[in-house]
């Protein structure tokens, strides 16, 4: 296996920003698939970036202030005016500079397909990973055959990425209906009978990776997530905390987006 390069911390930020050419950011995701903390400091950014945006999208989707239009237009110009331009200029600043941060990947509005996807693995999780006698689909025979019959039906290649190291066994998946194409549910299990579920959607596909980011689903399901141009993937839990579920999830992210 290749040793990571090491990363700047420009680069992390970059990455987290999606300021980052094709081969600077597959360095970046080695390095982070190899070191956690790191990782971890990665979703904590993107973390706070959908709390910034949460809390000021519509801030940036009202109209300019009147009196910022007035600013504008040409008349004498005195000191106390001059001022009132400057303060003006500086609100106008802030807004641009904000807009530019939060917004270098789009929001996830309701209605929007990481929210949809997020919505479908959550109610998939919640209702097959609380089922003791048939959590899974008993007809494949075998691991292979399942993940062969999974991406038949996908057609793309359906993966189970290995999760042992963090304590959790494969323990068989199924096929799901969507909206416009099949999905697929795979599910692990903990030795405590915790259970995590690796929910594959194609039908929420888009050409721009979105990076791995945490959500919460409305029952209270903890998901991370990322959608790239082949797929959309979401690990969800309802047992794990936050940080549990981010180490499954940066295995898993690790694994599949080699």
């Amino acid at each position: 296996m290749t040793k990571p390069v090491p990363i700047a911390e420009a680069d992390i930020h970059g990455y987290v920003d999606g300021q980052l050419d094709d081969a600077r950011r597959r360095a970046v995701r080695d390095w982070l698939a190899a070191h956690p903390d790191d990782a971890a400091r990665v979703a904590g950014f993107r973390a706070l970036g959908e709390r910034w945006r949460e809390a000021y999208a519509r801030v940036l989707q009202e109209p300019v202030p009147p009196e910022l239009l007035d600013a504008l237009k040409p008349q004498r110009v005195t000191r106390v005016r001059r001022l009132a331009w400057a303060a003006a200029a500086s609100v106008v600043a802030t807004l641009v500079a904000l807009a530019a941060w939060t917004l270098v990947e789009p929001h996830h509005l309701p209605g929007s397909a990481a929210a949809d996807m997020i919505e479908r693995a959550a109610v998939a999780h919640a209702t097959y990973a609380a089922e003791l006698r048939h959590p899974v689909d008993t007809g494949a025979p075998s691991k292979e055959e399942l993940l062969a019959w999974l991406s038949q039906r996908l057609r793309m290649k359906v993966e189970a990425p290995s999760l042992e190291s963090v304590g959790f066994t494969f323990i068989g998946g199924r096929l799901l209906p969507g909206e416009s194409a099949p999905a697929a549910l795979l599910m692990y299990e903990g030795k405590h009978g915790q259970r995590v579920t690796l929910y594959w959607g194609p039908e929420f596909r888009q050409e721009r990776e979105t990076g791995l980011r945490f959500a919460h689903s409305g029952r209270g399901e903890r998901v991370y997530y990322w959608l790239d141009d082949e797929c959309g993937y979401a690990i969800a839990s309802s047992d794990l905390g936050q940080r549990q579920l981010l180490r499954v999830a940066l295995l898993a992210y690790a694994q599949l987006e080699k």
